[in-house]
């Protein structure tokens, strides 16, 4: 059994992911195995659980999800990422990758925290609303809908497209919530908004 033990931590150690739940539990496994020379069934069964996502086949298939890390994984994980750091969720992951300050850290994630973080409707629908094209082209004009969600100061009133938003602007996963910024006309500074609360404006004859 310790030799179990020693070999799951040598495995992390080598990865360099000792500070790790895996190797904390390893450590607790061993330490109780020397004051009391066993497990219990339960630690018996965790114990197998991690021996699994260190095994020779879950170590080649990390390597060869970080070979396969491309632009487009990178991309749609950062939209990810700042999309649930706007709601809360998966903290856990946010800021491993993220710092307080939303400065993207080093490193790309394990496929695990990918899935979870991307491979999800909510994820899927701020993805497609920041990658999608823009349906209102920088310099152009359009007019806030009567539904707008921006109070009455601005429904109906024309707006200058000045820009539009990446990863750190988005905050819905909702149909047309591409973010974009405007200039409503006699506005003093810019606003952020999204596509859906804005209509073309009709060209004068």
């Amino acid at each position: 059994m310790l030799e179990r033990i020693n070999n799951v931590k040598g495995r992390i150690a080598i990865a360099g992911d000792e500070s790790s739940w895996d190797f904390g539990f390893m450590e607790s496994l061993e330490e109780q195995l020397t004051k009391r020379g066993k497990l219990s069934p339960r630690q018996e069964e965790v114990l197998q659980q991690v021996e699994g996502r260190w095994s020779d086949e879950a170590l080649s298939s990390r390597a060869s999800w970080a070979d396969d890390w491309d632009e487009d994984k990178e991309e749609k994980f950062n939209i990810a990422l700042f999309y649930y750091r706007r709601t809360g969720y998966y903290g856990n992951i946010v800021y491993k990758y993220l710092t307080t300050e939303g400065t993207r850290c080093a490193g790309s994630p394990s496929e695990k925290e990918y899935n979870k973080l991307v491979l999800n409707k909510y994820a899927a629908g701020v993805i497609r609303n920041v990658q999608s094209e823009s349906k209102f082209p920088v310099g152009g004009t359009a007019v806030f809908r009567a539904g707008a969600r921006l109070g009455q100061t601005y429904k109906g009133s024309p707006c200058v497209i000045l820009k539009h938003g990446k990863a750190e602007h988005v905050s819905s996963h909702a149909k047309g919530a591409k973010p974009i910024q405007v200039l409503p006309i006699g506005a003093a500074a810019p606003i952020w908004t999204e596509e859906r609360w804005l209509k073309k404006a009709k060209k004068k004859k």
